[in-house]
């Protein structure tokens, strides 16, 4: 009987390793099947990986590059060379310099070449400037803002977002405005 069940443990030992051989080659022609798609996944993560890297690095280069030129200028606004850095640096930060300088300096004609973006420096600069961008005024758009977030405080989402609506949709300050209706839910909450 002892014979019997050491053939029959054996057998079952064989068909396991069996079992296992089978799967091993079955993975091992599946491999070479798709060895190419496995090889083309991987160099396209690597090259992915190093795309990241790269363009993560060369931010951070030209952040500091920026920074750099922006402390030069704030103690030598005439330096052409750190102009230059920045503005191509840092395009933003740059036209931020340029309305400053040029409200220091009381320089109208600067500020009209601030009007050729649709951005917050544009609308500024216009308000300096007394004219209106596309027909309405930053600061009524601001007084809107001001007065919807004042109901959002008061938890008053509804009233708020009819106050919202009454500016227009390519204001500068619409990206203010969706974000504070983001948040909307938790004004609702603390009521």
């Amino acid at each position: 009987m002892a014979l019997k069940d050491n053939i029959k443990a054996i057998k079952e030992e064989l068909s396991a390793q069996e079992q296992l051989l089978e799967n091993l080659i079955a993975g091992e022609r599946f491999f070479k099947k798709h060895k190419r798609t496995f090889m083309a996944s991987a160099i396209v993560i690597v090259v992915l990986l190093i795309g990241y890297v790269s363009l993560n690095t060369i931010k951070s280069v030209n952040l500091k590059a920026s920074n750099e030129a922006y402390k030069i200028l704030l103690d030598n606004p005439n330096d052409e060379k750190a102009l230059s850095s920045l503005k191509s640096k840092n395009k933003p930060l740059y036209r931020a310099f340029i309305f400053m300088e040029a409200l220091k300096s009381g320089d109208n004609e600067t500020l009209k070449t601030l009007l050729t973006e649709n951005d917050i420096i544009a609308d500024l600069a216009a308000y300096q400037i007394q004219e209106s961008v596309k027909s309405d005024s930053i600061l009524e758009d601001f007084v809107v803002l001001k007065d919807g977030y004042e109901l959002l405080k008061e938890g008053k989402v509804d009233e708020a977002s009819i106050k919202f609506m009454t500016i227009s949709p390519d204001s500068s300050v619409m990206s203010i405005v969706r974000a504070l209706e983001h948040y909307q839910p938790s004004f609702k909450e603390a009521k």
